[in-house]
């Protein structure tokens, strides 16, 4: 008990590449979602049951997105930016996705 505590006291889980496509392709896809994501983009996450407590870099990470579905950054540019954060956020490890 006390070492499962330890753990989850200590532990947060950043975003995963999963959820990186998750949070792009829906926004993407649904306007709506789109819009609440740049008006509260911790809020929609959350929802989506994705935690970021005491996690400042997939807080960059996500505005990172933001920018890119609100229109204030070219695709280039933002590809640049979400890959940094992600990396920051991350083992730095990009692996991909079993079938």
């Amino acid at each position: 008990m006390t070492k499962g505590t330890i753990m989850t006291d200590h532990h947060t889980r950043g975003l995963t590449l999963e959820d990186v496509q998750t949070i792009i392709g829906r926004g993407i896809l649904d306007e709506a979602f789109r819009k609440e994501f740049v008006n509260d983009p911790e809020e929609v996450v959350n929802r989506l049951g994705i935690s970021l407590d005491q996690d400042g870099e997939a807080k960059k990470l996500l505005a990172a997105i933001g920018g890119v579905f609100a229109g204030e950054t070219d695709l280039k540019s933002a590809m640049q930016d979400i890959k940094q954060a992600y990396e920051d956020t991350s083992d730095g490890v990009i692996r991909p996705r079993c079938a």
